[in-house]
Order: structure tokens, then sequence, then C-alpha cells
């Protein structure tokens, strides 16, 4: 597709969004080969980057359509290119979903070590805004809205974020590796709250497994997971070479590859 012609209506620091003038209910998402971290401070271009990205978005959100989760994906009609539908209006929110404590949680004072194991998964919500780091919203304040507002953007976004981790936890688990935590977006579409935007390597953390038959219902899983393995754009954050983050990328792509094996 020659985008010059199209109406560019937003670009991210990942994705450039386009009408679609063949339809004005779906848009054109185009990746990009950029890559960046802490906030968009750090930013680089990785070759292939947009090619490995677009091929694993697709594989996740068709693998969680089957899945029956509401969402925008409609199709990938050529490569680095996806059809979405179009939002009545993004909601301002990064949703957070946790299994192992990992990264940031660690800084926090809570206590969590890392490894530990939470069960539930846990889901914090954080005010999307890059130059305030993106904030977290008190679990307090978030309940308040649900019960005293009947606010479904937090009520429905943290059912689904849940009903996605469960999801994508079993089928990376298929294949020896243990979701750690992600982060997703939501919108708004014909009244209704619905996943939104990507999901790649900068979306997630994956450790693969030790062993086959690992031990996950401890209060710690450290010694079941090998995070030195790590598949996920934290090889970006802690200073990897472009061509090591580039094979993890890689990595993760294969694996969502054969998310079309797995049943649902």
């Amino acid at each position: 597709m020659d985008f010059s012609k199209f109406n560019k209506i937003i670009e991210g620091k990942t994705k450039v969004i386009y009408e679609n003038p063949n339809d004005p209910d779906t848009v054109f998402m185009l990746f990009k080969d950029d890559i960046t971290a802490g906030d968009g401070v750090k930013h680089d271009i990785l070759e292939g980057k947009a090619q490995v990205d677009w091929q694993t978005n697709r594989d996740i959100f068709e693998y969680l359509n089957r899945c029956g989760v509401r969402t925008h994906y409609v199709s990938s009609p050529e490569d680095k290119v996806s059809i979405v539908k179009k939002l009545e209006r993004k909601i301002n929110l990064e949703v957070v979903s946790r299994r192992v404590a990992a990264g940031s949680i660690l800084k926090w004072g809570t206590g969590a070590a890392e490894g530990d194991r939470y069960e539930p998964v846990i889901t914090q919500f954080h005010y999307k805004d890059d130059p305030l780091h993106d904030p977290m919203l008190d679990d307090t304040y978030i309940e308040y809205m649900i019960a005293a507002k009947n606010s479904i953007e937090y009520s429905e976004a943290r059912r689904i974020n849940a009903e996605v981790f469960q999801h994508l936890e079993r089928a990376f688990a298929a294949f020896g590796v243990q979701l750690i935590d992600f982060k997703l977006e939501y919108g708004m579409i014909k009244g209704e709250v619905v996943l939104i935007d990507e999901i790649t390597g900068g979306s997630f953390r994956l450790w693969p497994f030790k062993t086959d038959k690992p031990n996950m219902n401890q209060a710690n899983v450290l010694s079941e997971l090998d995070p030195a393995g790590r598949l996920d754009k934290d090889v970006y954050r802690m200073g990897g070479d472009l061509g090591a983050v580039r094979d993890k990328f890689g990595a993760i792509a294969a694996i969502t590859a054969r998310f079309k094996e797995l049943d649902v």
C-alpha cells in the first residue's frame, strides 16, 4: 500500500495510524522499526523490528480473537500492516497485570522479592503520560470509581486484562516460557471497552522455564525460571546490543507463530 496517499491520523513511537478510505469503521496500523525505553528517553532504530512486531501482534491477536476476547483487531492484509477497528475514544491508561514480581515493582518499597508469585494475578492502572512517568492510580480510588461511578472503563479493563493474561500465560507455557507480566491498552468502540493497540515484545516480560516440569505453585518461583534467558525488551532496557534485542524479538515471533496450533 502507498500510505503517502492516505490521511495520517496519528504517529506514535512504534506505529502510525492511517484512515482507511474504503471503510470508515476501520483504520490501518503501520508498524515502525523504532524501539524505545524509559518513557521514550532511550530510542533506536532496529532494522526488521516492524516486521517481527507485526508478526507477533498478528499471531497474538488472532489467538485472542479465537479465544473470544473483545479486541480491535480485524486482519493483517500485508507485511507490517494491520487493519483495526476505529475507536470512539482511547482510554488514557496502561493496564498492567503481574504473575511474578519483576521490574519496577521491586523498587516501590512493597517488600516484594524477585520471583514472588501472585495468585490471582494482580492488576494495576497507570495514567498514560511519559513526562510524568506513567503514575500508578491508587487501588482504593479505582474501587470507588467502579462502585460509586459505575466506571466500566476500570472494571472491564481489569476483567479483560486478567482474561488475556490467563490465555497468554497458558499459550506461552505450552512452549516452555512463563509470562511474567504485561501492560495493555484499551479504547471504547460502540460503547464497549475493547483491547487495542499492539501486543509485541515490548508489551511483556517472558522468562523461560528451567526444566520441562517447573513447579509454579510456590510462593516464590525464581528457582523454576531463567531470567537470564529473558525474551523481552528488558534486554534493550538493560543495555543489550541491538543484535541481541533483534534475536530475542525474533524468538518471541517464532513462538507466537505456533499459537495457531493451540486449542482454545
